[in-house]
């Protein structure tokens, strides 16, 4: 991103980013911005274009899969991404936080870890990318058709974990974050939760996740 560079205090307006995709830092699906700042001489108009453009859920541009702990974050506060490119989900046509919290944990669940890897298009499978065509494509739940009561339970489930450490992908199986994740993923979709369980189970054994040779199915 040319039109701003990093600097020891924001500029006018502020401006912020979640610039890193740290594995050793962002583990929560709540995360903390990690850079201020400062717009490029020369670029203001594309600077304060890209800062409208800015938000407090964000999904990943580039991960590596056996360290990555969350394919989405939120943000207390709007900020822009680096290695992350901020979303404005809508639910019933407008933008709104029960949209933004449901689709986070949905997203670092089971099945919306699955789409995001079933929808990546580059030729390294352990280093995914994705464009903002990529992530335009991604399937999500359609809020709007499970009801307010199914989209405000996510909701719920995202604020009862937001804080919470979630393991690295290789370890998802066990991770008890995302067993919770899933298990609220089920009842809001209707999904069967052993189906989800071999899902998690299989995902933990990847290669492209583990960086290693498959060896068959982890006992449930």
């Amino acid at each position: 991103m040319d039109a701003f560079r990093k600097s020891e205090m924001p500029g006018g307006k502020g401006e912020i980013a979640l610039w890193h995709h740290k594995t050793s830092v962002t583990q929560r699906m709540l995360a903390q911005i990690d850079t201020q700042l400062a717009i490029t001489p020369k670029k203001e108009k594309l600077a304060a274009s890209y800062w409208e453009q800015r938000g407090t859920f964000l999904l990943p541009q580039r991960m590596r899969l056996n360290t990555v702990r969350t394919l989405g974050v939120r943000l207390v506060t709007p900020a822009l991404g680096g290695a992350w490119t901020p979303c404005k989900p809508k639910f019933s046509g407008e933008y709104n936080e029960v949209a933004e919290k449901s689709l986070c944990a949905y997203i670092n669940s089971s099945v919306g870890i699955l789409a995001m890897l079933g929808n990546r298009s580059n030729k390294v499978p352990s280093y995914p990318r994705f464009s903002l065509d990529d992530l335009r494509k991604l399937i999500v739940p359609n809020l709007a058709a499970i009801g307010n009561g199914a989209a405000e339970t996510l909701a719920a489930t995202y604020d009862a974990l937001a804080e919470q450490a979630l393991l690295p992908l290789p370890q998802m199986d066990a991770c008890p974050v995302r067993q919770a994740l899933d298990a609220a993923i089920c009842n809001a979709l209707g999904l069967d939760a052993e189906r989800v369980a071999t899902i998690r189970r299989n995902l933990a054994a990847e290669p492209s996740v583990t960086g290693r040779r498959y060896a068959g199915l982890r006992p449930a």
